[in-house]
């Protein structure tokens, strides 16, 4: 994926999950729900987005502001919700990340911790989840200051009891009912062992791909390049003259060195003449793309090693799930009772009946997350 992208896709997240959370945040409040009960691991995508109550606010204070909302607090962070943040931020180069549940922002004197920050990342597209830490944290937390901003805003606003907003509200809830109950049914249905059968199977079916490790001397003429190989063919330093003459910024000063790629990862005239050259020879003429005329040397040559059961298992997890979700619609189809109707409300003769068509894995609420990741 692009990360120049990822601001972008964070903010239509944002916009989504700002009004889901304030959705959620007053259905709350007309069930009059406790928040003293800790959520679980799996909590839904509203509870990251309400409002925490104001540090210090006595008796007196909530009576002079009889006219706002009572105040809400977020649900108590698990101890395995400290520790998955914990671990997360931890992978943060350069970061050493203490024990427990700090303050990391506060608005209008209402805490926003680490964990509800990470609580907010695990609503993201698994796409988005997949990126570093480091890109994503700082990112995510704007947006849950922006989503504590607008709630607030919201609350003083007094809307709980407008009838628009309990529609609304009404139609949220059910949704992450739907949601939540499918996202338990699919996950309780896959195991490790699963996980590892797929990856067999993924890693089984995947062609082996042929890699170079080559550098480069890249200059604008042929001349240019032919006298560099007679330099070479001297016995001079590749590095020495890569430094001397290379027109690439990138890693001229770096030897001239490209590092591993498959064929397909070049330019065709570069790969189709580098991938014929033996491992530690230079190609004996120029060899000429787009950019210019380039010297090439091949350094070394491999197989693609095969991605580990730990680097998958992410991409692992979507798709058992999208295969658990679409077999657990086709059997719920098949034990339901429908009845079809026409768009009169008359009862639809059995040869106009349509055969059933099981409904895509997006036909129901499944999380965010499971969306397969994209590959760019």
């Amino acid at each position: 994926m692009n990360n120049n992208k990822l601001p972008a896709i964070l903010g239509v997240i944002a916009l989504l999950l700002v009004a889901g959370g304030a959705a959620f945040y007053f259905s709350k409040d007309m069930k009059n729900e406790t928040t003293s009960t800790p959520a679980p691991a799996t909590a839904d995508a509203g509870q990251v987005d309400q409002a925490a109550p104001a540090a210090g606010t006595d008796g007196e204070e909530a009576g002079e502001q009889a006219a706002a909302p009572a105040e809400k607090s977020e649900p108590a962070a698990t101890a395995q919700e400290e520790d998955e943040a914990a671990k997360a931020a931890g992978s943060i180069e350069g970061v050493t990340v203490e024990k427990g549940n700090p303050v990391v922002a506060r608005v209008d004197g209402q805490d926003i911790t680490r964990v509800d920050v990470f609580r907010y990342i695990k609503m993201m597209p698994a796409a988005v989840q997949q990126l570093p830490p480091a890109q994503v944290y700082p990112l995510a937390l704007e947006q849950v200051i922006d989503t504590r901003m607008v709630q607030n805003k919201a609350e003083n606003a007094g809307l709980e009891n407008d009838p628009e907003v309990k529609a609304q509200v009404s139609m949220a809830e059910q949704q992450i009912v739907r949601s939540v109950y499918v996202q338990r049914e699919v996950d309780r249905q896959i195991s490790e062992s699963d996980m590892k059968k797929k990856y067999d199977e993924t890693v089984g079916k995947a062609p082996a791909v042929q890699e170079i490790n080559a550098s480069h001397i890249l200059v604008a003429s042929e001349e240019d390049a032919k006298k560099i190989i007679e330099e070479l063919g001297k016995g001079e330093d590749f590095a020495k003259l890569a430094a001397k003459y290379s027109a690439d910024p990138g890693n001229k000063d770096k030897g001239g060195e490209l590092g591993w790629f498959a064929k397909q990862d070049m330019v065709p005239e570069f790969s189709d003449a580098a991938f014929k050259i033996g491992k530690g020879e230079v190609s004996k003429t120029p060899v000429k793309t787009q950019f210019g005329y380039h010297v090439v040397k091949v350094n070394d040559k491999r197989e693609r090693p095969k991605p580990s059961f730990e680097e998958l298992k992410p991409m692992l997890q979507v798709e058992l799930r999208r295969e658990k979700l679409e077999a657990m619609l086709e059997n719920w189809r098949k034990s339901a009772k429908v009845e079809r109707f026409d768009i009169n409300g008359k009862p639809v003769k059995a040869e106009e009946k349509q055969e059933d068509v099981a409904p895509s894995a997006g036909a129901a609420e499944a999380p965010a997350a499971e969306a397969p990741a994209a590959a760019e």
